[in-house]
């Protein structure tokens, strides 16, 4: 008997049967042998009103059923086409307990069918996809989807999309089934089945491996490929760049902009011109800066003579690989070579990996480990930033990932280590990308900077490297968890002690265990005065979780660091009374201490070298307090960091690279580079700056509101609603896409709660995205670019770590101008720092940076030759204050602040848009 396959969907009045809602509209798509025989659309008279809300989002209104049978009228039909079908849906918990409920109502039984959920299913065997909604599923697949919200259209691609995820499972090799069955028990319904169904097939037809794959000590890879590079083309020296550059962007059918040629000539000269200074180059928003560096990039460097670009963020450096690069590989006549280096802790360790007890996983590790083994017959890299975000696989991080000290693989799994691969395809590349996290931690790793002896750097989003190298050089020690861990360990210590003295055969006391025991106690003893004397000396500061600056008055008068040279000392003394522990009183033979005291030993040698930065510390250089409450458990740690990292940063660069490139849309502040100069250690640098190719007087408006109270006046929930006022006269009624910028997460949450109430009420088709609520970033970030109408809320990164590529954003709203949160102990200690050399931080420090940001905000806007963009900003200190002409400069150019009522800027913004 031939199976048959029901793919259903419903359109309902409300997702809640007890609360009234009711079926409007049956789809049905049914499946045999792997094609649709049969479709089905039935419009269902729901006996009651169709809200708003359902009728803006499936096009159904209340006419359209008016005429249309009630349930009852056509349960019957239903019933029985379904009857025998195994039940498929997109969440297809949604769609069966809906229609069970409904057969009930009417008097029939319950179905009782095999049920299997496509969502589940997609997410196991296409593990990197950014989105598992239907539409966008159907874009990815290019299904027949003709109508998203119609139910006939919905189970139509639901069909097609089944279709898909039959045809991946049934490819996959045995072995990787074989796993993908044993943890399917943990699936949805009856998606088990499915996965049976494939792995029984499978061990029947016994077919060869697909190309590319390979079976390792039971898992199967992908093989790992370095492709060689084609260097004589580019070693050719090209007398006309420009033209060739040219004719590349003509052939791939991009916009010719003349300022993108001529930062590409800039920078493909210097790379071959023997100067002894680094190159600045300040490139306008919409010049499309990064294929102007990648393209001389790519015909300048060479396996021997690398280039490496870094970036700021994780999520930039993801875009230039997936986005940029796959750009330029199509443009370029040759092969190019491109490595991307991130940190350890992204790499998958096969070793922890095979090691796992599957038997052991929770439901949700074992659903992400289904994905995992189908996600290794994809991957090369091992990067689990690859994996899907919509998953979170933070569940397993620890283990499966290498720990950042770890070293490569050796043994059986040598040839196969992702990480032991990553490294050899940087040393064979001619371009490495990589972000600036990645660069300052690893500036000093032969590893990374042995291969080549003529590297160039190109930072981009140079400005934010010195704020980035700075927090990869905070020292941090943990004073409260080491405490509980010496006296933890020292009770073990005790009862091995005693266990010891009670044993017959010894032959007299150890005088070495109580060595031990008592350097254990007395460094336990050293953490607790110093907790002791932190807590009474800042006890009125001391909330639930935060930090406090400790300036060095504080240190001094309280006797801190002297506690500090004295735990150094103690800690000395414990370490070596455990190695002649080790080695002379069996302790490291027992299952239980021994294993505890080696890696209690390894910790202290580290935080020995912690507390020896703290005793050295350089002039510069302050300490943080951070403390946090957790079920009446205070735990205190100490941090130190440096005002400036200038000098350093200059010494590495120059000693790593034979040269740099320092590039960002906002290097110069005050007109002049002397900002950027003083805070990345340069004296003389080569300049160029490159204008927006767009005239933005004509593409780019800038609204104050009157009459509104400064947002800096009021508190979170007042600030919120005056927020979400402003939004629901302005921008929401153009339904357009728009980026709220916040300075406060307090706020953004505040904002995020009232205006989801707004949405639902009036704009039930605008998507709602915030930081911190609606996923990563990354996830994040490609729902805004796909939706149609979108909202989304961010701080921090968004005012200048993200890169809406084209014209993603149109209106741009500043809640405040981005300025530090004052609160922090980071701008305490930068304000004594500048006092003692008879200056002010808030010109020195706080608002430079913030005019970087607010340039970087404003740079989201006009991003293509036919953009324009609105900016909407609530702080009116933007005009009134006294550093107002400061930060007005840093605004494009002719474009004027007009200050004007609510509903004329919107009647404004909706004409200016629509041009």
């Amino acid at each position: 008997m031939k199976k048959t396959y029901a793919i259903v969907d419903l359109e309902t009045t409300g997702s809640s049967f007890k609360r009234g809602d009711r079926i409007i509209q049956f789809g049905c798509s049914l499946l045999q042998e792997g094609k649709i025989v049969q479709e089905f659309n039935i419009t269902i008279n729901p006996g009651r009103k169709i809200p708003e809300l359902i009728e803006k989002l499936t096009g159904i209104k209340n006419k359209d059923v008016k005429d249309a049978p009630y349930f009852e009228d056509v349960c019957d039909f239903i019933y029985n086409m379904l009857e025998g079908c195994v039940f498929v849906a997109h969440n297809v918990h949604f769609d069966y307990h809906f229609l069970n409920s409904s057969f009930q109502e009417v008097g029939m039984p319950a179905l009782s069918l095999r049920a299997l959920d496509t969502v589940e299913l997609t997410k196991v065997l296409f593990p990197t996809l950014s989105s598992y909604r239907l539409s966008d599923l159907s874009n990815h697949f290019d299904l027949t989807h003709d109508s998203a919200h119609d139910a006939a259209s919905d189970a139509h691609a639901t069909a097609e999309l089944f279709l898909h995820l039959r045809q991946k499972a049934d490819r996959l090799p045995l072995v990787t089934l074989e796993k993908l069955t044993f943890l399917s028990e943990h699936c949805q319904v009856d998606n088990a089945s499915f996965f049976y169904e494939s792995y029984e097939a499978a061990k029947e037809l016994r077919l060869p491996l697909p190309d590319k794959l390979y079976v390792k000590n039971g898992l199967a890879l992908k093989e790992k490929e370095i492709r060689s590079e084609q260097t004589a083309y580019r070693e050719k020296e090209i007398s006309d760049f420009p033209e060739v550059a040219k004719h590349l962007l003509e052939e791939c059918g991009l916009e010719i902009r003349s300022e993108q040629v001529e930062m590409m000539q800039t920078i493909f000269d210097f790379q071959h011109a023997g100067t002894s200074r680094n190159l600045a180059i300040e490139a306008a928003p919409g010049i499309g800066k990064t294929l102007a560096y990648l393209l001389p990039a790519a015909f300048r460097a060479t396996p021997e003579s690398k280039i490496m670009v870094s970036t700021s963020t994780l999520l930039l450096q993801e875009q230039i690989m997936e986005n940029e690069l796959t750009r330029l590989r199509k443009m370029v006549p040759f092969e190019l070579q491109v490595s991307s280096l991130k940190g350890k802790t992204n790499i998958i360790q096969l070793e922890k990996l095979a090691g796992l007890v599957l038997e052991s996983l929770t439901k949700k590790e074992s659903l992400i480990m289904m994905s995992i083994f189908v996600w290794l017959t994809e991957t090369e890299t091992g990067d689990v930033s690859e994996l899907s975000q919509a998953q979170n696989f933070d569940f397993l991080r620890e283990k499966l990932t290498y720990e950042s000290q770890e070293p490569p693989l050796t043994g059986r799994w040598a040839d196969d280590d992702f990480y032991a691969f990553n490294n050899q395809k940087a040393e064979k590349s001619s371009l490495i990308v990589t972000n600036h996290s990645f660069l300052s931690h690893h500036i000093d790793d032969p590893a990374v900077f042995g291969q080549s002896s003529a590297m160039t750097l190109i930072l981009d989003e140079a400005h934010q490297f010195p704020r980035i190298y700075q927090d990869a050089h905070k020292r941090k020690f943990a004073l409260s968890i080491l405490k509980r861990r010496l006296r933890r360990f020292g009770y073990f210590l005790k009862d091995f002690r005693e266990a010891a003295e009670k044993d017959p055969a010894a032959e007299s006391l150890d005088y070495d265990l109580f060595n031990f025991e008592f350097a254990i106690d007395r460094s336990h003893q050293a953490c607790a005065e110093s907790e002791e004397l932190l807590v009474q000396a800042l006890i009125r500061e001391i909330g639930e979780k935060g930090e406090v600056y400790l300036d060095e008055h504080f240190l001094v008068e309280n006797g801190l660091k002297k506690i500090f040279r004295k735990m150094h000392q103690y800690l000395q003394e414990t370490r070596l009374a455990g190695l002649r522990c080790m080695e002379k009183a069996n302790l490291s033979a027992d299952a239980v201490v021994g294993p505890r005291a080696k890696a209690l030993l390894h910790d202290l040698a580290a935080v020995q070298e912690e507390l020896q930065h703290f005793l050295e510390a350089r002039e510069g250089s302050y300490h943080v307090l951070q403390y946090a409450w957790e079920h009446d458990l205070l735990t205190l740690a100490i941090e130190l960091n440096r005002i400036d990292f200038s000098e350093e940063i200059h010494s590495k660069i120059n000693e790593r690279f034979a040269r740099a490139i320092y590039l960002s849309s906002t290097l110069r502040v005050d007109d002049c580079l002397d900002h950027f100069k003083s805070k990345i250690g340069e004296t003389e640098l080569q300049e160029a700056i490159f204008a927006s190719p767009y005239d933005l007087k004509e593409r780019l408006r800038i609204f104050l509101p009157r009459g509104i109270t400064n947002i800096t006046r009021l508190e979170d929930k007042q600030a919120a609603k005056q927020i979400v006022s402003t939004l629901l006269e302005t921008a929401l009624p153009l339904q357009r896409k728009t980026l709220i910028l916040f300075t406060s997460n307090r706020l953004l949450e505040e904002v995020h709660n009232q205006l989801k109430v707004a949405v639902a009420a009036g704009f039930p088709g605008t998507e709602i995205l915030a930081q911190g609520f609606s996923g990563s970033r990354r996830r994040m970030h490609n729902r805004f670019m796909s939706a149609e109408t979108a909202i989304l809320l961010g701080s921090a990164s968004y005012w200048e770590g993200i890169d809406f590529s084209d014209q993603a954003v149109e209106i741009l709203v500043i809640t405040r101008l981005p300025f530090d949160p004052p609160h922090r102990p980071e701008n305490a200690a930068f304000q004594a720092y500048h006092l003692d050399r008879g200056k002010k931080a808030f010109y020195e420090e706080f608002l430079p940076r913030a005019m970087v940001r607010l340039k970087q905000g404003v740079g989201r806007l006009v991003r293509s030759k036919d953009a324009k963009g609105v900016v909407i900003c609530l702080d009116d200190r933007l005009t009134t204050s006294n550093y107002s002409k400061r930060m007005q400069q840093m605004l494009p150019a002719g474009v004027a602040i007009k200050v004007a009522d609510l509903t004329e800027i919107k009647d404004e913004i909706q004409v200016f848009l629509k041009k």
